[in-house]
């Protein structure tokens, strides 16, 4: 009986200390017993948790997990949690977690979270905190070094070795955060900050890109500020690009080409085909600095050749794309529309092109197709524990247009440091620093067969790149962000070309001013070398200011900034042997050059800018308003030896209903003349007075009277680009969007080398006669004859000589996946239409036999080419997540293509006398009886002929063309691809409409290639 009371006893004793410890306490002091007994930290609203209240054992705390006992009390009130840190969790009432989920599971997984009464006071100001979490999606590790970005307010932070980040002063509306994390696959969300809800929010990140559901191999169209597309590495890398020219087909117009990596790439931006001066006019910005080509001068001649050489040069135009590798790229962002005012020196649009940097497996990739073979290797790793990480990379490619021709090629080499670093935490400053090199050898060996002419070409450039920026975030009212971009970019451009010349025995001159002398003979059969060594320099330095005013209705994002550029050229110019120069022309001689006495090309730039977003009738509108000051050659800030630009900038959009945005833009872009066009080398001429050669060496004469014309054009005006656009957004719903711009784009004082009034002088040469012949000595000669004939001196001098209006209209319609068939369709296309026109008559003098005419023929303004394109492309994309394979079959069609002649009329307007120099112009009745006269001699020197198909229209039926891609992942560390391009291999032969009896076989070859990628 007494162990019966005991044991009662002893029981009623437990229950009685159960009871005691399992209480009823408030989910807050709950909360708090957690903390205290765990360390744990927890974010939430304070409305979710007021009026809950939980019961649990507390004796039981110590044996269990913070995570389990948190599910424990949370299950009580209908609640849950997520994880955002070490023993840090986020306490949620509105969705289960994997509503949070992205549609895309291999995004950035952030959390944003505000307590509810700093919220209320945030949204009074118009502004709250962001903040978060970056966590790996497989392994749920924190990722240090993510990059978050608040557009289109420019705001941004860098995730700590938590995965942490916060954003204070984010205004409170409707924005995207873009988030990119380290070799990883960066996401961009929508959200609307005045739903608290959408301030909770969890993404995950992943380096698997084929493993996501939806798989972007496209280009995006984006949604704030200027026209633009932005390309993805997983893009990129679906491509299997060699160059950035293979990439630039996914925009909206762009054409399919099978890599070609040996001929110069030039960048087409809304152009029907690329041209110098669409190159010249898009800038290339590497990691917010510009890749510029204002001191290459590697051309022969430019009084008689302009900008070309005998060996490939990009001279005169923007930068060879073939020189950068697509393989060291994250993202390329290809701006068409009206640009923002912090870019210039452009007219035609802008690549802005980040690099990879962080750190990431290593990783080797080997391409091969019947043109290129090509090897490249990355590795990012961190340096120390306090964020700091460095990625090195090489590539080696080379290619050959037929491979059994192995004397004419390409080679490639390029390698690159690029170290990341973030310092403090309250008022934090990243930096991105970098060293690049690289080699571009193109070259034409000399041809076993080529016994006659023996021709070599060589053209080599040796680049060594350094580049910084950074940014500080002050978060001072009128300085929220400091930005800075410095670049020094160092090259050694060698080019050479060689020719066997026989058959003409000429006189030959060294005389560098204007003076007459005897000359020398050139051998009947010489090997001529020359060498065009340039050292061009360029300099970048930037700074810029950026900060977020909010007003009652309407809030500021302000940008300003100040920037400098010298493009400078210290090469030893053109060389060679001077008694066996490159062929004269026309009178026209060579002389060597040296390039280090050219003055240095500097522009000072200021730019501002206010983009205002506001509700007007209830609907979202934005106003970016922009003006930006370039002072070429400056001698003060405001003064200019040369020229000054103000170019203004208008981007607008409005919500006019939900999901569907009007755009307009209206700009002036304006692009300074190169080196090349500012100081071109002096027009030559050696003329003849007297000539006797002998086969007899002593017997031979020559006086030769060299004429040197300084070929700058003091008037030469900076290039100019109007740029009008309109357009709509049209958000189907969440997966689908239409976009739509009409464009007209006219640029004014185009760049080219051309003859002019200023070009053409009338030159009195005075003929010397022989008095005697001596045998086996040189003749006696008189130099006072008073006998004189005048000889008409023409070269190229750059002029403002060409406008270019191109307008269109460009589309793109992203349909989104299909899930039922795991598919997704985007079609994209546009109908442009480019024109180019002489703005100054052109100038022709039609020589007889090798003689000067006696009149010199001007023709009336206006000559060029109109050219019409209507184009598109569907890409079909089916992708299997569970396989990690993506399959895209592009569906190219050019369903019109056009092309004609304009402004050209065959009979001249004018001329000019050569006896007197002056200029006449032809009256209607004489153009006419021109026009009907038989063709001799004098008539042939006014009047050119043409073939009456010259002026038809060239047009081509529609055009189809299919391309498939291949890629796929096997394993963790290994993926392969696999493309073939025009796998129908269609190529209709098809005539011609201009000339009824010419064929030509249209549409690229049918062309393949694969590439193997290794992780580690």
């Amino acid at each position: 009986m007494r162990r019966k009371l005991i044991f009662l006893l002893v029981l009623l004793c437990g229950v009685v200390a159960g009871f005691a410890q399992t209480s009823d306490k408030s989910l807050k002091e709950a909360l708090d017993l957690l903390t205290k007994e765990k360390k744990t930290r927890f974010i939430f609203e304070r409305t979710v948790v007021e009026g809950l209240r939980v019961k649990y054992n507390w004796s039981e705390v110590k044996d269990k997990k913070a995570q389990d006992v948190l599910n424990e009390l949370l299950s009580q009130v209908g609640l849950y949690s997520l994880s955002v840190g070490n023993n840090y969790f986020a306490i949620k009432k509105s969705k289960k977690p994997a509503e949070n989920e992205s549609t895309n599971p291999a995004a950035t997984k952030i959390l944003i979270g505000v307590r509810q009464d700093s919220a209320r006071m945030a949204v009074t100001k118009g502004a709250t905190i962001l903040s978060g979490v970056v966590r790996e999606r497989d392994t749920r590790k924190p990722v240090e070094g993510a990059t978050i970005q608040v557009l289109p307010y420019g705001l941004y932070a860098i995730t700590d070795k938590n995965g942490m980040f916060s954003i204070k002063e984010t205004p409170v509306a409707r924005l995207r955060i873009s988030v990119s994390g380290l070799s990883m696959i960066p996401e961009d969300r929508d959200i609307n900050l005045e739903n608290y809800n959408e301030r909770f929010q969890a993404f995950n990140l992943t380096t698997h890109a084929l493993g996501l559901k939806e798989v972007v191999v496209v280009a995006k169209e984006n949604k704030y500020g200027s026209t633009s597309s932005t390309i993805s590495r997983t893009a990129i890398e679906h491509l299997q690009a060699t160059s950035i020219s293979d990439v630039l087909q996914l925009l909206p117009g762009g054409l399919a080409n099978n890599p070609n990596l040996n001929d110069v790439n030039r960048v087409s931006i809304r152009q029907v085909n690329p041209s110098l001066l669409g190159s010249l006019g898009t800038s290339i910005m590497v990691n917010g600095s510009p890749f510029s080509n204002n001191a290459n001068m590697q051309v022969s001649n430019t009084s008689t050749g302009g900008a070309n050489a005998g060996f490939a040069t990009s001279s005169g135009g923007g930068a060879d794309l073939r020189q950068f590798s697509a393989d060291n790229i994250e993202s390329i962002e290809v701006i068409r529309g009206v640009p923002s005012a912090e870019y210039g020196d452009l007219t035609s649009g802008a690549l802005l092109i980040k690099t990879k940097a962080g750190v990431e497996p290593l990783k080797l990739t080997a391409r091969v197709n019947p043109r290129i073979t090509q090897f490249y290797g990355s590795k990012g790793f961190a340096v120390d524990k306090k964020g700091g990480a460095l990625r090195a990379d090489l590539d080696y490619t080379r290619s050959f247009n037929d491979q059994r021709f192995e004397y004419q090629g390409y080679h490639r080499i390029t390698a690159g440091l690029m170290h990341t670093k973030k310092f403090g935490t309250r008022k934090p400053f990243t930096t991105t620093t970098g060293f690049t090199y690289s080699m571009n050898l193109d070259e034409q060996k000399l041809d076993p067969d080529d016994k006659r002419y023996q021709i070599v070409t060589k053209a080599q450039d040796y680049n060594y790149r350094f580049n910084s920026n950074g940014k500080w975030e002050l978060g001072k009212k009128f300085a929220r962000q400091l930005e800075y971009n410095v670049s020094v970019n160092y090259a050694e451009q060698k080019g050479f070309q060689q020719e066997l010349y026989s058959g003409a025995i000429y006189p030959l001159s060294y005389a560098m001013e204007n003076v007459t002398l005897e000359g020398q003979f050139v051998p009947s059969e010489y090997l001529s070398k020359v060498w065009i060594d340039g050292k061009p320099l360029n300099i970048f330095a930037k700074i810029t200011n950026s900060f977020i005013h909010r007003g009652n209705w309407l809030t500021h994002r302000v940008l300003m900034g100040a920037e400098w550029k010298t493009d400078k050229n210290t090469g030893a110019g053109k060389t060679y042997d001077l008694s066996k120069p490159p062929r004269m022309q026309s009178g026209n001689g060579s002389r060597p050059r040296s390039y280090s006495d050219i003055p240095a090309l500097n522009q000072l730039s200021f730019f501002a800018e206010d983009l205002m977003l506001a509700n007007v009738f209830g609907k979202r509108m934005s106003l970016q308003a922009g003006i930006r000051f370039d002072n070429i050659q400056p001698d003060g800030i405001w003064t200019s030896k040369k020229n000054t630009v103000a170019a203004p900038r208008l981007n607008w959009s409005y919500e006019i209903l939900p999901g569907f945005n009007m755009r307009a833009g209206w700009g002036i872009t304006a692009k300074a003349p190169s080196l090349l066009y500012l100081y071109p080398q002096n027009a030559y001429f050696d003329l003849i007075n007297y000539n006797r050669y002998s086969s007899v060496p002593n017997e031979s004469l020559v006086y030769i009277t060299t004429r040197v014309f300084n070929t700058e054009n003091d008037n030469l005006k900076v290039m100019k680009t109007n740029k009008k656009e309109l357009g709509f957004d049209w958000n189907i719903d969440k997966k689908k969007r239409l976009t739509v711009t009409a464009y007209h784009e006219k640029t004014t004082n185009g760049y080219a080398f051309a003859n002019s009034f200023n070009s053409v002088k009338i030159v009195p040469l005075e003929l010397y006669k022989a008095i005697s012949l001596p045998p086996g000595q040189k003749p006696v000669v008189n130099t006072n004859t008073d006998s004189f004939v005048n000889f008409v001196a023409d070269y190229n001098m750059p002029l403002n000589f060409i406008d270019v209006t191109n307008r269109g209209i460009e589309f793109d319609l992203d349909m989104g996946r299909f899930d039922a068939i795991r598919t997704t369709f985007v079609l994209n296309g546009a109908i442009m239409q480019t024109e180019s026109a002489t703005t100054d008559y052109t100038i022709s003098k039609r020589q007889n036999a090798g003689q000067d005419p006696d009149r010199i023929a001007v023709f009336d303004k206006g000559r060029g080419k109109k050219e019409e394109r209507f184009s598109s492309t569907l890409r079909i994309i089916h992708n299997i997540p569970e396989f990690r394979l993506v399959i895209s079959l592009a569906a190219q069609t050019i369903w019109w293509q056009k092309e004609r002649n304009i402004g050209v009329d065959s009979v001249a307007i004018g001329y000019i006398a050569r006896a007197t120099g002056q200029f006449s112009m032809l009256s209607k009745g004489e153009r006419d009886a021109l026009a009907a006269a038989p063709n001799t001699p004098a008539r042939r020197e006014l009047v050119e002929n043409y073939n009456p198909e010259y002026f038809k229209q060239e047009k081509w039926n529609p055009l189809w063309l299919f391309n498939l891609r291949v890629s796929k992942d096997i394993g963790k560390g290994m993926s392969f691809a696999f493309f073939a391009n025009n796998v129908f291999s269609h190529q209709p032969l098809e005539r011609s409409a201009r000339y009824s009896t010419q064929y030509e076989r249209r549409n690229i070859d049918l062309f393949f290639g694969t590439e193997v990628i290794f992780k580690f």
